[in-house]
């Protein structure tokens, strides 16, 4: 079995076991994937409906198909407010506390805030970085503090800071994906096979067992 922890969109694939994100309007669409995340994107928040928005997210994270609260995150490259970002991401903490649920995480140019937060929020609860594409020692730091890795597209971008970090991390440390980004999940599997020099067969073991021990608490 593939395992694509993290795209958008739906997918019927045989063979193929899907984490479909969702955002807080999206409840109708549980059940189109095997399983899904929910969460409040930074790119969409609204001051204006953050409230509503969340109200929403509670309940929708709630259900038994939605297995980890995000994608949410921080991203310094955006126009929302950062300390507003900062507030939306520890109420997801919260939230993923309260129903003992990993987090997925989009991050941009803000792995020392969320090495910090890491640290106050204590490591129980595992946090999935997905498209991670930073340095090998912010790798190993976060892999220290109960973090899973993510990669899909970079890995066919061998100037990439993922294509490098990626042949170093732990396998018992990783997750594929697709993110919507125009390759299959099985594709960026023989990507990665090709990277670490091991079988495609391997591979889904690997994280298959990842993906068992990551969601122990709630499969």
């Amino acid at each position: 079995m593939y395992i694509d922890i993290h795209r958008h969109s739906k997918v019927d694939t045989p063979h193929v076991l899907t984490v479909q994100n969702l955002y807080p309007n999206q409840a109708e669409n549980i059940g189109q994937s095997a399983f899904s995340s929910a969460g409040l994107h930074p790119w969409n928040i609204e001051i204006n409906t953050l409230e509503k928005d969340f109200q929403d997210l509670i309940k929708l994270s709630a259900d038994p198909a939605v297995i980890a609260i995000g994608e949410t995150g921080l991203d310094k490259t955006i126009s929302v407010d950062y300390n507003l970002q900062l507030e939306v991401f520890q109420r997801h903490l919260n939230l993923a506390r309260e129903q003992k649920k990993p987090l997925i995480i989009h991050c941009v140019r803000s792995y020392s805030e969320m090495l910090g937060l890491k640290k106050q929020f204590g490591l129980e609860i595992p946090w999935i970085f997905h498209w991670f594409n930073s340095s090998l020692q912010t790798a190993k730091e976060l892999i220290s503090k109960n973090c899973y890795l993510s990669f899909g597209h970079m890995l066919f971008k061998d100037q990439s800071k993922a294509y490098s970090v990626f042949r170093d991390i732990p396998l018992n440390r990783l997750f594929l994906e697709t993110d919507d980004a125009g390759f299959s999940i099985i594709e960026v599997y023989q990507q990665a096979a090709s990277i670490r020099n091991v079988t495609v067969e391997k591979l889904k073991q690997i994280i298959l067992s990842n993906f068992k021990t990551c969601f122990e608490e709630i499969l």
